[in-house]
């Protein structure tokens, strides 16, 4: 069992890389002798590892890549997209293991075990400490649990941090995973002050929104639904997959779109944008209109003034400059003034990549049990 003392260099390592003894007494608020039982204790069970073996008195000593590799799940509605990082946040292992969008409930859950022991087993050497698993619609991360998804069946009130701890006897976060691929941005980008307050929309099959809050996620301690998808935009409108009508979701979700369009797939979409179809135009501009209406009332609401677009629709001609246009004005003053935008460069592992990141930093936490 690792004491106070030993979390605090390990945690102290993973935060600034390789440290001398004396580089790690300077920073910490240990006695000498303490420190270097701890680091001896660290050593002998090679938690840590000296960067080099020609100097005799302080060496560097960093983490053993080894002991503490983290698994990151992605939970989507047709594959469970894995990831395993080293504490650099390198990445050792990926894959993607399908799921039937029509499968729910306890068989789901039992084929998601399935996949992530299949892909624990490929870590090889490499100790797992912890799972991030960042979950399709509701979460509680703080109890662990599932809430709720409109788009998988009987997806709801499953403990499934629980599930998770009893199997692979290791620490467990739970994300959902718009906050997980919110997470993922700043990992990128660790230097970009505007990333630490921001809104995060993600409009794709589905849409959801994250916000970052000083550079935490936000729904880490208290229960957070970010189900911006299914606020309402058109007043009995078409109606949606979660039950209501009018939906955000059933005019600038991408399958609610191609369904309009009658395309198969978005380059099919791209095309007749390209190729000037005004009905086209007009869908992509109904959705461009929308979203930013959305993004308006969410900037008015928190003040939040930096927004990230993550969709394959910004790739198309004039939509992120009709979503910008009405999103500034419809925001109140002045925070339409202050309001700004990028596009997300992150890709297919992002939500994936997003949850280890947050499981790899929770274990490394001072107050976390090893």
């Amino acid at each position: 069992m690792l004491d106070k003392y030993d979390r605090s260099v390990l945690n102290l390592l993973y935060q600034n890389g390789a440290l001398t003894r004396k580089q790690l007494m300077d920073k910490l608020k240990m006695r000498l002798n303490s420190l270097v039982d701890s680091c001896n204790f660290l050593e002998s069970e090679r938690y840590i590892l000296r960067t080099g073996t020609h100097q005799v008195r302080n060496v560097p000593l960093m983490l053993n890549p080894a002991r503490f590799a983290v698994i990151g799940a992605e939970h989507t509605r047709d594959a469970l997209i894995c990831i395993l990082l080293d504490p650099t946040g390198k990445s050792i292992a990926r894959n993607s293991y399908p799921l039937a969008p029509s499968l729910g409930g306890a068989a789901r859950l039992n084929l998601i075990l399935e996949a992530l022991q299949d892909f624990a087993n490929s870590a090889g050497e490499n100790e797992i400490c912890a799972i991030g698993f960042a979950d399709i619609g509701i979460v509680n991360s703080a109890a662990g649990d599932v809430v709720y998804s409109a788009l998988v069946p009987e997806w709801e009130n499953i403990a499934i941090q629980a599930v998770l701890e009893e199997k692979f006897h290791c620490m467990v976060k739970i994300i959902d995973r718009s906050g997980a691929a919110s997470l993922e941005e700043l990992r990128r980008d660790p230097g970009n002050s505007l990333l630490r307050n921001s809104l995060q929309l993600f409009a794709g099959n589905g849409i959801g929104a994250s916000i970052l809050q000083h550079g935490k996620y936000w729904g880490a301690e208290v229960p957070s639904s970010c189900q911006l998808g299914h606020t309402i935009a058109v007043p009995g409108g078409k109606k949606c997959h979660c039950g209501n009508c009018g939906c955000l979701e059933t005019v600038a979700a991408l399958p609610a779109i191609l369904e309009a369009a009658k395309c198969r797939n978005f380059d099919e979409f791209a095309a007749e944008i390209a190729a000037g179809n005004p009905d086209a135009q007009q869908l992509l501009n109904t959705a461009a209109q929308a979203l930013g209406i959305a993004v308006a009332n969410v900037v008015t609401f928190t003040a939040i003034t930096h927004v990230v677009i993550h969709s394959c629709l910004t790739e198309l001609p004039g939509f992120m400059e009709l979503l910008t246009e009405t999103a500034r004005s419809n925001v109140i003053y002045p925070f339409d003034r202050q309001v700004s935008f990028a596009v997300s460069t992150t890709g297919t592992f992002a939500g994936a990549n997003g949850a280890a990141f947050y499981a790899q930093k929770e274990f490394f936490s001072i107050k976390q049990e090893v």
